[in-house]
């Protein structure tokens, strides 16, 4: 299971001969009415989470540098809400809480299945029904998402490092604009580079940001392009990554 600011993702890999299996955990693991010690669980993995994301950020303090941008972007609600939630709201959660996310979010009209390599796709519809005939239409239109507006913004933050981050971004398409696929080939001419891999095969060697920034400016350690596209809104814009000394010439690349 993965997630992002707005979707959940249940996937996995098997044989062919052990589909039925594979598919059928994966809907036990998603539609399972959620006990209190599912809960109980829930709560203290979120606990270790938070634990886990603040020893790692002191050896990388620019690994919740996407996250911020979102909370500049959007600010605390919609998609500029913390992927991990709000620490202090962790001793919140409950059985019913979950069970309400479930049949709020986990319904026919919000869900999508997908598979590859099924040589029988008949058969493979013909098992979705099977497994997933008993999901009863809920009253979805009573359920109201709240629209994410884009607000903009800047945020700094300081940090230890030697090394300073600098990301630009504006707002860009939401998922059904026609424009997406041109903000996903800007991304691509961009790409992305790293000090230690500057090129080689299948790495990007002429992207913009190994030509234009990484070869050209000895200052520049990092740098690559942002691309998020979602059902509100979206971000376009790029990274910048280099020694504290030069945040100035970064910012003004």
């Amino acid at each position: 299971m993965d997630y992002d600011q707005e979707k959940i993702f249940f996937s996995g890999q098997c044989l062919e001969y052990d589909t039925i299996d594979m598919f059928q955990m994966m809907i036990d693991i998603a539609l399972e009415p959620r006990s209190v010690l599912a809960a109980n669980v829930a709560k203290s993995k979120n606990r270790k989470s938070h634990e886990l994301n603040e020893h790692l950020s002191k050896f990388d303090p620019f690994m919740s540098n996407n996250e911020m941008l979102m909370r500049t972007a959007y600010g605390q609600k919609g998609l500029g809400m913390p992927r991990l939630g709000f620490q202090n709201n962790v001793e919140n959660i409950d059985a019913r809480l979950l069970q309400k996310f479930v049949m709020d979010n986990i319904t026919p009209k919000k869900c999508l299945i997908a598979a590859n390599n099924v040589h029988n796709h008949d058969e493979f519809v013909d098992l979705c029904k099977e497994r997933l005939g008993e999901m009863l239409p809920l009253p979805e239109q009573h359920y109201q998402r709240d629209a994410t507006q884009y607000i903009g913004g800047d945020f700094r933050t300081w940090s230890e490092s030697p090394s300073v981050n600098i990301s630009v971004a504006y707002e860009s398409a939401k998922w059904s604009d026609p424009k997406v696929p041109v903000f996903f080939v800007m991304n691509t001419i961009i790409g992305s580079a790293q000090a230690f891999s500057v090129g080689g095969p299948g790495k990007g060697m002429y992207c913009r940001a190994i030509t234009n920034l990484m070869q050209r400016y000895s200052f520049v350690d990092g740098a690559g392009s942002l691309n998020y596209s979602f059902t509100d809104s979206g971000l376009f814009g790029m990274t910048v990554e280099g020694p504290a000394s030069n945040a100035q010439d970064l910012l003004f690349l």
